[in-house]
């Protein structure tokens, strides 16, 4: 303008209009952004006619419902700039999680926030509520109506989506041009990714995607708002976001990005649209599961643990008993539980109650066999006081300890209890050491006299071989010296009995090895 001439002649006024002309080229994207889009309209009382200024607006904008990247002049010169468009998940309540299906439904609000340059009106705030400036003006109804107020809304959309139910939404513009869309949606997303190999101590990862349907990334740009993808909305009733309160599931934690992920198309094999990622993760609350299902199969298990303490022809009884039991509650949890191609946690408790179960009836029934041999072999009835003791004192801990170890258990009063019962059987059982010590030595002196008493021609007559196992023939040897013949120079030992006139003679006895060891054995007159 400084080379303007202020003269009247022909050649400075031609001379001025052509400096003006350029001026104006040169600045026109910002003067026709800078033009409000409609003035001030009002009605008969004076007060502002909202409604016939937002129409006069849309009507003053060619090709309004179509994005603002689609012009150069509203990215303020001649090149393109894609529309940056900001979202975000106000997650309200998790309503379900489908592990049969594979499914989860949320509550939540979608906000969408983006400038369109087009919708300038600073004129008409000044006539409305001050608040309006902050809070800007709902359009919804306008929009919404059966002559809609034409404005471009972005068309974000859920990759992948079961059910989609919109409850309500509302849409507002600022004085500067900014818009703002917010959708209160129940959505049912599909998550194939659902892994419960670890159920019920599972933990969700659950993946959304939002995306522009018609827009690539050189006319729609995605980001999250102040870098949040998510926002928990806060219950006024309870003062803490709903999301903290759902019965089955722990919110944990989530995690966003954004790309331009390739969307290649016969026309533009180069084309990508801006794509974003929100994961939201959520721990399964395990502790109603767990004392539902798991808690009620370790107490029959303990309770097949009892049965140690009963007679050996109900031992197999109890147990087929509690297999059966156990099995009936079985088909029971299979109903809640995922049905999966592969054992979740909860499978892998479950079968290794059943390998137990069958282990000790396994056990029940050797016992029952070697129990009815005692006569003829006495050490029979110390391996079984013996069984016997180790499983009244391993069992029931054991079965708890599997419990707490399987399911994370380890709350203060599960391991008190634990720690309260393993010291009572420990107590318990100890005093059981001295009639398995009792029952040990008795099992020496009935072995000795069946040895000693052996009369082989007459066993010779009757066809009977005196049998002895290599654990009996063990013991012999070990104990060969518990009687020496008077004329050798050690001692009786003191565990033969007094009495008035013993006598005393040797056997030959074999060995392991094969070879002969004496045996020095009494007998009574």
């Amino acid at each position: 303008l400084q080379f303007m001439y202020f003269e009247t002649s022909m050649s400075g006024i031609i001379f001025n209009s052509i400096i003006l002309l350029l001026f104006a080229c040169a600045n026109i994207g910002l003067s026709l952004a800078a033009i409000p889009c409609a003035d001030p309209v009002f009605d008969i009382s004076g007060n502002l006619d909202l409604k016939t200024v937002l129409f006069n607006c849309t009507k003053n904008i060619p090709s309004i419902q179509s994005p603002p990247s689609y012009f150069p002049y509203t990215s303020g010169g001649s090149s393109f700039q894609a529309v940056p468009v900001t979202v975000q998940l106000a997650l309200d309540n998790l309503l379900q999680i489908n592990d049969v299906n594979s499914a989860i439904s949320l509550d939540f609000y979608l906000r969408v926030y983006w400038i369109d340059p087009r919708i300038y009106m600073p004129e008409v705030y000044q006539y409305l509520n001050p608040n309006c400036q902050k809070d800007g003006i709902d359009v919804t109804s306008y929009v919404r109506s059966q002559i809609p107020l034409e404005i471009w809304l972005p068309d974000i959309f859920f990759y992948s989506v079961i059910d989609f139910n919109q409850i309500k939404e509302m849409i507002k513009i600022y004085p500067n041009g900014s818009m703002f869309w917010s959708r209160h949606l129940i959505v049912s997303f599909p998550e194939p990714q659902m892994n419960f190999k670890q159920y019920p101590l599972d933990r969700q990862n659950f993946s959304i995607v939002l995306q522009s349907f018609a827009h690539d990334s050189t006319t729609l740009s995605m980001s999250f708002v102040s870098n949040a993808a998510v926002a928990l909305l806060t219950n006024p009733q309870y003062k803490t976001p709903l999301i903290y309160l759902n019965q089955l599931w722990i919110y944990q934690s989530y995690s966003g990005f954004i790309i331009n992920k390739a969307s290649p198309s016969p026309a533009n094999p180069s084309r990508k649209f801006s794509t974003a990622y929100i994961n939201l993760v959520f721990q399964r609350q395990k502790m109603g599961i767990v004392l539902r299902l798991a808690l009620p199969v370790t107490v029959f298990v303990v309770i097949v643990g009892f049965s140690f303490w009963t007679s050996l022809d109900m031992r197999v009884d109890v147990t087929l008993q509690m297999i059966l039991v156990i099995s009936a509650l079985y088909l029971v949890i299979s109903q809640v539980i995922p049905f999966v191609g592969y054992f979740t946690i909860m499978d892998n408790f479950i079968t290794l109650v059943f390998i137990a179960l069958s282990l000790q009836i396994a056990v029940h029934f050797l016992t029952l066999t070697i129990e009815k041999t005692t006569e003829a072999h006495p050490f029979n009835a110390v391996f079984n006081l013996f069984m016997d003791f180790m499983f009244r004192l391993v069992w029931i801990p054991l079965s708890m300890l599997v419990f707490i170890m399987f399911f994370d258990m380890y709350e203060p009063t599960i391991l008190a209890g634990m720690i309260t019962i393993t010291v009572v059987t420990v107590v318990v059982n100890i005093f059981k050491m001295g009639k398995i010590c009792g029952v040990f030595e008795n099992a020496i002196y009935r072995l000795r006299e069946k040895f000693c008493n052996y009369d082989k021609e007459e066993d010779e007559y009757k066809k009977r071989v005196l049998k002895l196992t290599d654990f009996e023939l063990f013991i012999l040897r070990q104990t060969r010296n518990f009687y020496r013949d008077e004329s050798d120079s050690a001692p009786v030992y003191q565990r033969v009995p007094t009495v008035s006139s013993k006598a005393f003679f040797s056997i030959s006895a074999p060995d392991f090895s094969g070879f002969n060891f004496r045996i020095h054995c009494f007998s009574f007159t």
